[in-house]
């Protein structure tokens, strides 16, 4: 840009030295159309720019590739010189980034479209985005930018893989919770816990999916509970923020963990640290739909984000939940005030050995063997 307007500079100043050596009609016209085209192609600019609109939509979505469809519009009578794009994708999680550039000139009343296919190498939030959008005048000296440029979000979720859960009862319920355990049976309300048929419960309560797994006949217990049953938090630390497979493997265990848990009907919420305050942010989980916008979620949170749960109170924790899984890459440092009266499991990448201590668990999974590592769960 600065090196045509250099040019046409110099153009313009030898145009005059001609003239002025050379007082004929052909340095005067070629000196008179230099001057007016500099004007023009500034007005053009001007009047056509603000006609000019930029839109991106998603075509074709697979788990493979996502394909987006960049849209530009003339709206108005007169052509578009040349518009000029950087389209940036953008991995929010791990923060890689891919940029490729654009140049379209418009026809009159014109539309142009061209796809940009995202290739995702690793889970998170996508973020496909005009890093620059202008407009330049046909001599190409002056630019003027596109305003309200849309951005593009899609979610690539990590490989989620089948866990078997294996339901330790309600011995874990903690003793605040005694409205929930007095409240039992044919009790309307939320399920607080399973356990073995026993002659005379109602046959509405028999939980079908899990007695299938355990080859045991198996009831929900429901009750009108102050707490939750279950809480997964993602405590992704900055010690695996430089490794993408580290980052992908615990999403995929916390992701395969809600969605197993979902299926069985288990109360679940989940939690995260947002990047945006710095504090913990939980959802409850009920429905698909629930379970897809915590994804998008928390697979925004940039690896680098300091995470919240290596501050975590007793009040986050206390007589709220009956059990709370950690998934992350090492056991908190203030772990006792987790295990303040609920049950803890910690689910640790990069651990090579499970042990139990109380009210504590720890199972360790690794990058490639996740899916035999957390195989079977007792909750």
């Amino acid at each position: 840009m600065h090196r045509r307007a250099a040019a046409w500079g110099l153009l313009l100043l030898f145009a005059v030295i001609l003239y002025l050596f050379s007082n004929e009609t052909v340095t005067l016209a070629l000196l008179v159309s230099l001057i007016i085209a500099l004007p023009v192609s500034f007005l053009l600019l001007r009047y056509t720019a603000g006609n000019v609109g930029l839109s991106i939509s998603e075509s074709s979505p697979s788990e493979e590739k996502n394909i987006f469809t960049v849209t530009l519009t003339n709206k108005g009578l007169l052509p578009v010189a040349s518009v000029d794009l950087e389209l940036r994708c953008t991995n929010l999680r791990v923060g890689d980034s891919d940029v490729c550039t654009i140049r379209r000139s418009l026809m009159p009343r014109g539309k142009s479209e061209f796809p940009v296919e995202v290739k995702p190498s690793h889970a998170g939030r996508y973020e496909l985005s005009a890093a620059s959008a202008v407009v330049t005048d046909p001599l190409g000296i002056w630019r003027r930018p596109l305003k309200n440029v849309e951005k593009r979000y899609v979610t690539v979720l990590p490989e989620i893989f089948g866990i078997s859960i294996i339901p330790a009862g309600v011995s874990a319920m903690p003793e605040a919770d005694t409205q929930s355990q007095k409240t039992k049976g044919a009790v309307a309300g939320d399920m607080i816990g399973i356990r073995e048929y026993v002659a005379g419960d109602p046959v509405r309560n028999i939980h079908w999916k899990l007695s299938e797994k355990t080859d045991k006949m198996l009831v929900k217990e429901m009750g009108d509970p102050v707490t939750d049953q279950y809480l997964l938090l993602m405590d992704s630390a900055a010690d695996i923020a430089q490794d993408p497979a580290a980052l992908d493997a615990v999403a995929s265990v916390f992701t395969s963990l809600i969605r197993a848990m979902r299926e069985d009907d288990m109360i679940i919420s989940a939690g995260w640290t947002d990047p945006f305050t710095g504090e913990a942010a939980v959802r409850r989980i009920i429905t698909d739909e629930d379970a897809s916008a915590a994804a998008d979620e928390y697979l925004a949170v940039p690896s680098v984000t300091p995470s919240a749960f290596r501050k975590i109170e007793r009040n986050l924790i206390e007589d709220r939940y009956a059990h709370v899984i950690i998934v992350g890459s090492r056991i908190p440092a203030n772990i006792e005030d987790i295990t303040n009266g609920c049950q803890v499991t910690v689910l640790m990448y990069g651990g090579t050995h499970s042990f139990t201590d109380k009210n504590l668990n720890v199972a360790g999974f690794g990058a490639k063997t996740a899916a035999t590592d957390i195989a079977g769960m007792e909750l």
